[in-house]
């Protein structure tokens, strides 16, 4: 009798295991799932250099976005508007470029870049009221290299421009928006992975349409959910109590939208003109557009109203959060399970230079700009003088840069850091140190 398998003479061998492939035999989508597993933007570097398939995937515009927000921008300056007495955010003829770097490449791109659009075709026109030539182009917005520029009467005329290769896409809005109600508030909001941007107006009348650059054309987007939400309650006009009219008041508060957007990561997002109006509303709406899935939401910010504020997109957090100043003191805001805002941290701005020039200067308010990739840029000026100084912090070293800014008058419109537009990766053939350096 044979003896049963695996035992007397001797146990069976066990079957060997298939090799592993090679790496080189990894279908695009493995690695790329393999490479959304990295850490941070320095290892997807390091990792595009392993060979020409390893390249074209992190290159991949899918995998590039996970990773490009967590790249530091590089800063070359601010813009500072002043709209003065002017009611209407795109009357802002009156602009300043601060340059904020120390990188001599990124200086010379400041020393060269057309910050005030100057090469943009002017049309020449005696239509002028209190001296504001509605043929001038106005800054909108300003978002990855680009500015978003409007002109005419009824800001018919829309350009993203490129203030330092100066290239320009022209277009305009006829098909969306009627020219005799064209009071709309846009955002730009440009894609780092390729460049390609996305313009976004909507109307008090709750018509809203996105411009891509891919396809050269307007598409109407469904604001339903925001009309909806805004009319459940209607004013009682005959209300004795106020506080009931301001609660009712805050339910409907849509139309106090009317300032241009400002783009954060994948979203763009509207403030409402609570400062103007505080003695009709006394809470903040913030409007947003997540530009990923066109969907439409509006929250109260969970700080008192006229702070200093910006959205922020912080995946590490969740996504969506904010950031808000209270005296000379940053908050970052964050979203529990249920939808409300947490108050995450609370970082102190008044180190030794910051207490010598308050008391100094007189400085006394920060504003909240921007925050990307984990630094936030504000800027830090006086009630009394035209000076400033912009600030960008790192949270998390706390770790401060200083810009100054000397400006005769002051110039307290809407300002924006201006960024040069982060580059894809570089070829695989090329340098490491190329690559590294640029992180």
């Amino acid at each position: 009798m044979e003896p049963p398998e695996g035992t007397g003479g001797g146990a069976a061998k066990k079957p060997k295991p298939s090799p592993a492939p090679p790496i080189a035999a990894l279908a695009d989508d493995i690695l790329g799932d393999i490479l959304l597993r990295l850490p941070d933007m320095a290892s997807l570097l390091s990792a595009a250099l392993a060979g020409k398939q390893w390249h074209r995937v992190a290159s991949d515009p899918a995998v590039f976005r996970r990773f490009d927000a967590l790249r530091r921008p590089p800063l070359v300056g601010f813009l500072l508007t002043d709209r003065g007495d002017m009611p209407s955010p795109y009357r802002c003829p009156n602009l300043i470029f601060v340059r904020a770097t120390l990188n001599p490449n990124l200086a010379a791109a400041a020393a060269n870049g057309d910050f005030f659009f100057e090469d943009l075709p002017a049309v020449d026109s005696d239509a002028k009221e209190k001296g504001y030539d509605w043929h001038e182009w106005r800054l909108r917005g300003c978002d990855g290299g680009r500015l978003l520029l409007s002109r005419g009467r009824n800001g018919l005329d829309l350009a993203v421009y490129d203030p330092i290769a100066r290239t320009a896409v022209f277009f305009r809005p006829d098909a969306v928006f009627r020219p005799w109600t064209h009071v709309v508030c846009y955002a730009i909001v440009v894609d780092e992975a390729d460049g390609s941007f996305l313009v976004i107006g909507f109307t008090f009348s709750y018509m809203a349409a996105v411009f891509s650059s891919r396809t050269g054309k307007w598409v109407s987007i469904n604001m339903e959910t925001v009309k909806i939400g805004n009319s459940d309650v209607k004013h009682n006009q005959d209300e004795e109590d106020e506080d009931v009219y301001q609660e009712e008041y805050e339910d409907d508060s849509f139309d106090s939208f009317s300032s241009d957007g400002i783009a954060a990561g994948r979203f763009a997002y509207w403030r409402s003109d609570t400062k103007k109006h505080r003695h009709f509303n006394p809470v903040e709406r913030i409007l947003v557009l997540d530009t990923a899935t066109m969907d439409w939401s509006v929250f109260t910010a969970p700080f008192p109203a006229g702070e200093s504020c910006c959205v922020a997109d912080m995946p590490e957090h969740g996504g969506l959060c904010l950031f808000s100043s209270k005296e000379q003191c940053l908050q970052l805001w964050v979203r529990n399970s249920i939808g409300g805002w947490v108050l995450k941290k609370d970082f102190s701005l008044l180190n030794d230079w910051m207490k010598k020039i308050r008391r100094a200067e007189w400085m006394k308010r920060v504003r909240v700009l921007a925050a990307r990739a984990g630094y936030v840029y504000m800027e830090f000026w006086s009630i009394r003088k035209a000076n400033s100084y912009f600030l960008v912090l790192n949270p998390r070293t706390m770790k401060m840069s200083v810009f100054p800014n000397n400006p005769e008058d002051p110039h307290r419109g809407p300002a924006f850091p201006f960024f040069m537009r982060l580059e894809p990766l570089l070829g695989p053939d090329e340098d490491q140190n190329v690559h590294l350096n640029s992180v």
